[in-house]
């Protein structure tokens, strides 16, 4: 079975424990919200977090592309925002992206997202001016 697959299937049951195991020992994650993770503990952490903030998750890799060093993978998320996130809490945010997963004996070893951060955030009730200065800190 393919790693990606297995890895949507443990975030949409919500499995930490799922998660973790499709990564590499000091497999890393860069989240566009969250930052980079790294190693087990960190990236447990990093997930348990998520499922606190948001439920009703649905991530559905929409296409996949796979070989044994590299996949990617389109893919539409949505969720709702919990009481954990009170300028949010309730609001339901759906929007579509896309992976990049290194691959190192059937683990993961990196991830990485690309997605319309600016999407996401004005759903989540941000206002376009507080947007622009959050966006403005990404540019390079």
């Amino acid at each position: 079975m393919s790693v990606v697959r297995e890895f949507e299937r443990a975030f949409n049951r919500q499995d930490v424990d799922g998660l973790v195991d499709c990564f590499a020992e000091h497999g890393r994650y860069r989240d566009t919200f969250f930052g980079e993770h790294v190693g087990g503990s960190a990236l447990r952490a990093m997930f348990e977090r998520m499922f606190r903030e948001g439920r009703d998750y649905a991530w559905t890799m929409d296409a996949v592309v796979e070989s044994p060093a590299m996949a990617a993978a389109e893919w539409t998320f949505s969720y709702v925002a919990t009481e954990a996130v009170p300028r949010s809490a309730g609001r339901k945010v759906r929007f579509h992206g896309m992976s990049l997963f290194e691959l190192q004996g059937g683990k993961i070893s990196a991830y990485r997202e690309h997605f319309d951060e600016g999407v996401a955030l004005l759903q989540l009730g941000f206002k376009p001016e507080s947007l622009a200065k959050i966006l403005a800190r990404r540019i390079d």
